[in-house]
């Protein structure tokens, strides 16, 4: 299950990144920095998430191992 919902989110996530990059090509700007937030949504909810728990794991398991 977790494999399905890493793929769907690498899809999500091209889809967004070819939209802002054809958005470029042709020279529509706003088109191009709307895909922005989408991507700051993207890092802090699932990636600055993960790193943060990681973070409380490795501070646990260090206070009992003391």
């Amino acid at each position: 299950m977790k494999k399905i919902l890493t793929v769907i989110q690498l899809a999500i996530i091209a889809g967004i990144v070819a939209y802002g990059t054809v958005c470029l090509y042709v020279g529509d700007f706003t088109g191009t920095y709307a895909t922005l937030p989408f991507l700051i949504f993207y890092y802090v909810w699932f990636v600055a998430k993960r790193n943060r728990m990681r973070r409380e794991e490795s501070d646990k398991s260090g206070l009992s191992g003391q």
